[in-house]
């Protein structure tokens, strides 16, 4: 009887241990249909990975180009209105209607030899470089009679004779170095063709620029001076047309 009982434990036993086994032990199953999911999730996920790249790229050369536009605004050439000079009906003295303060003349008495019928000189607006195509005159100044040249009384002088024919003082410096880079080959002839005209127009010098706008042309005026001499240049031609440069 005792070993028929023991033999009934030890079976019990034998069973619990069983499904004690079987309860420990992970699934297989569940195992295998889980493990796949994140090798299928893989492809769907690399569409946006491939996308995204391209979409950024196109964003930031957007970004770039805006950028681009944006700094080359101010950068973009401005233009000269002669529409905003009032125009003048003075009387105009004798050609090349520059009259200069007493005790000083030009270097050159015959101004018909300093004056060429047709020229094309560059003139500074204040805002960007006018061609202007027509009559020419230049020369230098100086002191005569034993006066000693002053700067500031030839340039004054000036001044008030031309803002007296009705004239307008553009500017008193003369264009950027960025400026004559982008003209020097121009710039240099004119230079060499109006030799007494050098200083004033080197890059960023003092430089007074005039325009007398008249009913049918304009008459444009460059004085420059160091503190020994000084030069002028006289231009008439054509009113320029809106939005010249």
């Amino acid at each position: 009887m005792l070993k028929t009982k023991t033999v009934l434990a030890t079976g019990v036993a034998l069973v619990l241990l069983a499904a004690c086994g079987k309860q420990d032990a992970p699934p297989p199953a569940a195992d295998a249909a889980t493990e796949p999911a994140p090798a299928a999730a893989g492809p769907a996920m690399a569409e946006p990975d491939t996308n995204e790249p391209a979409a950024a790229a196109e964003e930031q050369a957007a970004e770039e180009t805006s950028g681009e536009e944006a700094s080359a605004a101010p950068d973009a050439p401005a233009t000269f209105d002669i529409g905003a000079i009032p125009v003048s009906d003075q009387p105009l003295p004798e050609w090349p209607y520059v009259v200069l303060p007493s005790g000083y003349a030009f270097d050159r008495d015959d101004v018909s030899r300093q004056s060429k019928d047709l020229a094309r000189v560059p003139v500074w607006t204040g805002q960007s470089l006018l061609w202007v195509e027509g009559r020419t005159f230049s020369d230098g100044v100086e002191s005569t009679d034993g006066k000693t040249y002053s700067k500031f009384e030839v340039r004054k002088n000036l001044q008030q004779a031309i803002e007296a024919l009705g004239g307008v003082r553009l500017g008193q410096r003369s264009f950027d170095r960025t400026t004559y880079q982008a003209n020097r080959a121009e710039l240099d002839d004119f230079r060499q063709e109006f030799s007494e005209m050098q200083n004033a127009y080197w890059y960023d010098s003092d430089a007074d620029t005039y325009v007398i706008r008249r009913a049918d042309k304009a008459i444009w005026v460059v004085f420059g001076s160091s503190n020994t001499r000084g030069a002028v240049l006289v231009a008439e031609g054509p009113l320029p047309e809106a939005g010249a440069q």
